[in-house]
């Protein structure tokens, strides 16, 4: 097991998304009942579930080219006496 410090985590952008369509759909019920406002529930969470794709779409591009980037950068030298 190597502790490398050039090791970057990875960002929970699934649990991140999962979260705001928990949110979302939690307050869109929220304000149904308290507010009595009428709206398409089923509707609504096509929409929340069609936008959560493409921020995880977006997001997954998004680290494939920091990926690539990293890839074709020069790595730094190990001896710091260089």
């Amino acid at each position: 097991m190597s502790n490398d410090s050039s090791q970057t985590t990875k960002f929970p952008t699934g649990t991140l998304v999962f979260g705001l369509i928990l949110i979302v759909v939690s307050l869109a019920t929220l304000s149904r009942t308290f507010f009595h406002w009428s709206f398409d529930m089923p509707l609504l969470l096509i929409i929340v579930v069609a936008f959560a794709g493409v921020a995880m779409i977006i997001s997954g591009l998004s680290a494939a080219g920091k990926h690539r980037q990293r890839d074709s950068e020069i790595p730094a030298p190990t001896d710091p006496n260089l």
